[in-house]
């Protein structure tokens, strides 16, 4: 038989893939080296040749996950047709579905057994994702279209509202729950930032 041959990149991805399902079922840190490489059938010194550790691994899965979550959001801010107050209804909302598709993935994460995963994808989103919608609502607000005296500090401030909900484990079973969070977290929107002649509507897929 044949031995397959895989590219240094496809390997990678399928180590980084591997890693994430058996951290899902298995737990971080009840996930050992051995396991990963006996799941894909390779040397143990293969995957030393990608990752140095099995933290390595970890960063590697939480850069995947957030870099989609960048990707998208991105996506829509450069979208010409839509000016800063819709394109950030546009990007929570793209947050929020992110939060409910992945719903098996952020259970996962809140397993005492995954607070390292957790704690880093958290830290992740705050400093790869806030500054863009800092930079959004800076510049809507230099436009006019906000009204708000610290746009930064602010959008800090409301990111934690979506963190929180990242912290409901039950958000996607309960939808009456669902649908309070998003109407209460549309009041503190059209409230703190008073958009003009623009009323924010979120959802979650």
């Amino acid at each position: 038989m044949n031995r397959i041959t895989k590219g240094p990149k496809e390997r990678r991805q399928e180590l980084i893939d591997t890693a994430e399902r058996l951290f899902t079922v298995k737990g971080y840190e009840h996930t050992a080296i051995s396991d990963i490489v006996k799941e894909l059938h390779v040397a143990q010194g293969t995957l030393y040749y990608y990752f140095s550790s099995k933290e390595d691994i970890l960063e590697a899965v939480v850069e995947k996950s957030i870099a989609d979550l960048e990707q998208s959001v991105n996506r829509i801010i450069q979208d010409e047709d839509a000016d800063e107050v819709a394109k950030l209804n546009q990007a929570i909302n793209e947050i929020l579905r992110f939060v409910s598709q992945r719903n098996d993935f952020i259970d996962f994460l809140h397993q005492d057994i995954n607070a390292v995963m957790h704690a880093k994808l958290e830290r992740a989103t705050v400093e790869r994702i806030v500054p863009i919608l800092s930079e959004l609502v800076a510049k809507g607000n230099a436009k006019g279209r906000f009204n708000i005296e610290n746009p930064t500090e602010t959008v800090e401030f409301l990111s934690t509202a979506l963190v929180y909900i990242f912290h409901q484990p039950d958000i996607n079973i309960d939808q009456q729950r669902r649908e309070k969070l998003c109407r209460s977290l549309e009041t503190i929107l059209n409230k703190v930032l008073e958009a003009k002649n623009y009323r924010f509507r979120l959802k979650f897929n």
